[in-house]
């Protein structure tokens, strides 16, 4: 259970989520996964590769996505 740090897009904190495979779909990469932050309480899309590094962020929620994941 990889624990990854990043920042929001929206409000630009530090954030901190674990993932798993199970939280992807890896029959796609790079695979969205949905991350809530826990400071502004706004929805944005990560996309992580095959060894669940984030490769790049989008603001909205875009398709395909799995899971929903919580900040800490």
């Amino acid at each position: 259970m990889p624990l990854r740090f990043n920042t929001c897009p929206h409000c630009s904190n530090k954030i901190t989520f674990k993932i798993e495979m199970e939280d992807i779909d890896s029959s796609q990469y790079p695979a969205p996964v949905y991350i809530m932050c826990n400071t502004c309480q706004k929805l944005s899309t990560f996309y992580v590769d095959s060894l669940l590094r984030v490769s790049y962020k989008e603001l909205e929620k875009k398709p395909g996505g799995k899971t929903t994941i919580q900040t800490r």
